[in-house]
């Protein structure tokens, strides 16, 4: 028994030690990089799972340091854009090692909390809370951002996946899609790291600003006026309303100018009008919010303190006064931003010999500080807000309990309804010897606006319905959408009419006799409608497509309606197209069944030249071009040799384009020329032009004249 015992120890230890042994020997075995034809779908999370845990890329950055002095030592062996992707991911790994992902976190400060703030404490709280809320809606833009770029790289890391496990290992492409893929996934890990990062701040950000909100709301309970900031108060407001003066009288000379400005003018110059106004304006507001403030200051303390204050004004006229011109301020406010980004995105250009150009100041320049000036703005109008809250707080408290409230709405609600009645029972027209009042027109726009919001409603059902079916059902749904909306418009439009006491069987003679002379009136409105129906069931012209018409103008179909269609053209130029003209006229549709087009770029070179090193340049050159399609077989670039021209050899270089390329016909050939003409300087290509030779004839030699004397007697 013992023996036995012995023996099975002896096992046991024996077959731990040679787990260990075994453990040790998988242990100490190296890592061994993936082949770039035979990548496995994991070979980035094991690579990571066998480095060290306090250093996760480090088998990913010898990869690359190897890949890249691979790569050096060879180029002749890799396409450039092979080596533009190993030195790339090269670059993303070193990036990934030398930065953490772990960011310090830091905890919100402490603030301590006082017996007593003056109102300037609160206001220096309320901007530092303003600041970091804007930093809190940056971050979120940028990792929104983020977000949205690496969700880009997944997708078309997924597609290299697809395109790498389709091809076989010898196949001479699946490296450079192994490359590429190298690529693309360290651009996710990129991203995705300073997602976390910004993360773990947003979160901070987040802790700060609620911190800061509950200390504002603490210190607002111990709010206390100060008596002897009055005086300040009234030298204070006394100056602003002189400024104020001023402004009004440079507003009003900056809105005399705009209207003397001609409209046949220099439209930068009416552009620089306009900013200047809006800027003048803005001064203007500013020194009113100013003196608002400091008058709500000034009520507020006399209305928490002690001491006797005298007031030029009743707070409840000033919370009024103060209220409207927070609104006007807030709706001007929006007006001059979307003012200043149009100057700044037309960028008009003077013209350069124009010495008022170098003078004076520019649109772009009065723009840019108007942009700069609104956030300035913007804080003031929160200050004045802050302020008419503190003193209109009082005026809502109740004064005379409970039931005094509830008489006074009682009233005022009695008196409303009394106004209304006496006004909707007003008479106010007749037909067919029927009173009609108000209330019926009310009624009558209430069901068209009813049939207007069904409609709406039925219209976004279907955009819902058409979303998950792709691009090429969207057609039928915006002819079922158009429909369904005409439908109701028109059925809301007769119940609508119908509460206004018109019979219309009393309206079909009448409508019988004006018919002939409402066609001929209406005729071409009928047609356009017609034709839109038309456009709509047929399906040769549907919203998204790239159209020519025979004027030559080409662009987007961005809707069609009921008399004419609306195409946007690569220029941002909407044109508004009858109808008619679409279905009687020739209409070119570039997109209608594939999304994909061949051009013909027709060239021409000296007699002499080499044929095959044209042809040689004239595929290089297409090639550089990002709208040639170089990766479908059967759709690669060609040359075809057409004529003997007078002057030179006659070319023409077929190419199949993208989409995109397809949408802008004018770049494709202004492209393509631009690159056939650096692929001819390349090789030494003549571009022949025309000479003209003339050749002088000789002049004929003559005979000189002779003596002819005369014979002696």
């Amino acid at each position: 028994m013992l023996l036995l015992l012995i023996g099975f120890s002896a096992a046991v230890w024996s077959q731990n030690n040679f787990d260990f042994l075994s453990r040790d020997t998988q242990q100490e075995e190296p890592y061994q990089h993936p082949s770039i034809n035979q990548l496995p779908v994991n070979w980035w999370s094991e690579a990571i799972e066998a480095a060290p845990a306090d250093r996760p890329y480090q088998q990913l950055k010898a990869w690359s340091e190897q890949l890249l002095q691979q790569a050096t030592a060879d180029e002749a062996a890799l396409s450039a854009d092979d080596i533009q992707a190993i030195r790339q991911f090269n670059i993303n790994i070193t990036e990934l090692s030398d930065h953490n992902d772990v960011t310090e976190t830091t905890a919100p400060p402490n603030y301590e909390l006082q017996d007593r703030y003056a109102l300037n404490d609160v206001l220096q709280r309320m901007q530092q809370l303003r600041q970091l809320q804007q930093s809190y809606n940056e971050e979120q833009a940028v990792i929104q951002e983020l977000k949205t770029d690496a969700e880009q790289q997944r997708e078309m890391s997924d597609q290299l996946i697809i395109s790498y496990q389709s091809l076989d290992d010898d196949d001479p492409d699946k490296s450079s899609l192994g490359y590429q893929w190298l690529e693309v996934r360290s651009w996710v890990a990129i991203y995705t790291s300073q997602i976390n990062q910004f993360e773990i701040q947003i979160e901070q950000h987040q802790a700060q600003i609620d911190n800061l909100s509950g200390h504002i709301d603490a210190m607002k309970k111990n709010l206390r006026p100060d008596v002897s900031e009055i005086a300040g108060l009234d030298k204070q407001i006394a100056i602003n309303q002189q400024a104020l003066d001023s402004a009004q009288q440079a507003s009003l000379q900056a809105g005399l100018n705009m209207a003397k400005t001609p409209d046949t003018l220099n439209s930068s110059l009416i552009e620089k009008n306009k900013l200047n106004l809006a800027q003048s304006l803005m001064a203007q507001k500013r020194l009113e919010l100013a003196i608002a403030r400091d008058q709500a200051h000034k009520h507020w303390i006399a209305n928490n303190a002690d001491k006797q204050v005298d007031l030029d004004i009743d707070t409840q006229e000033l919370v009024s006064q103060t209220s409207q011109l927070l609104q006007e301020t807030s709706g001007r406010i929006e007006q001059w931003r979307t003012l200043a980004q149009d100057a700044l995105l037309t960028m008009v250009t003077e013209d350069e010999s124009d010495n008022r150009a170098k003078t004076q100041q520019q649109p772009t320049d009065i723009a840019r500080q108007i942009l700069l000036k609104l956030d300035a703005l913007k804080w003031q109008v929160e200050k004045v807000t802050f302020l008419n809250s503190l003193i209109s707080q009082p005026l809502i408290e109740p004064k005379s309990g409970f039931g005094r409230i509830l008489q006074d709405i009682s009233e005022l609600g009695q008196s409303a309804a009394d106004g209304f009645k006496a006004v909707v029972n007003k008479p106010l027209f007749r037909i067919n010897e029927t009173p009609v009042t108000l209330l019926p027109l009310l009624e009558l726009l209430l069901i068209v606006l009813a049939g207007y919001l069904v409609s709406k409603l039925v219209r976004f059902i279907i955009k819902r319905m058409e979303s998950p079916r792709g691009p090429e059902k969207s057609p039928v749904f915006f002819m079922l959408d158009k429909l369904i909306h005409y439908l109701i418009i028109f059925v809301a439009t007769l119940a609508g009419f119908a509460t206004l006491g018109i019979d219309f069987s009393n309206l079909t003679l009448i409508a019988g006799a004006l018919s002939v002379g409402i066609g001929f009136g209406l005729q071409n409105i009928v047609s356009n409608f017609v034709s839109g129906l038309t456009i709509m069931f047929e399906r040769t012209l549907k919203v998204g497509d790239y159209i020519e018409i025979e004027d030559g103008i080409t662009g987007t179909v961005k809707e069609i309606n009921a008399r004419s269609t609306r195409i946007n053209t690569n220029d941002n130029i909407d044109v508004v197209i009858p109808n008619s003209d679409l279905v009687t006229n020739q209409v070119i549709n570039w997109t209608l069944r594939d999304s994909i087009k061949r051009v013909k770029i027709q060239f021409g070179v000296a007699y002499g030249s080499d044929k095959e090193l044209v042809k040689k340049a004239a595929v290089e050159a297409a090639e550089k071009v990002p709208y040639t399609l170089t990766n479908m077989k059967g759709r690669e670039p060609e040359v075809w040799m057409t004529g003997f021209g007078d002057n030179s050899l006659d070319f023409v270089l077929l190419v199949w384009v993208s989409k995109y390329g397809v949408r802008r016909p004018n770049r494709i050939k202004a492209t393509f020329l631009w690159e056939l003409d650096n692929a001819f300087n390349d090789y030494g290509i003549e571009v022949p032009f025309p000479q003209r030779v003339l050749h002088q004839a000789k002049p004929k030699e003559t005979t000189p004249n002779k003596i002819i004397q005369p014979e002696k007697p």
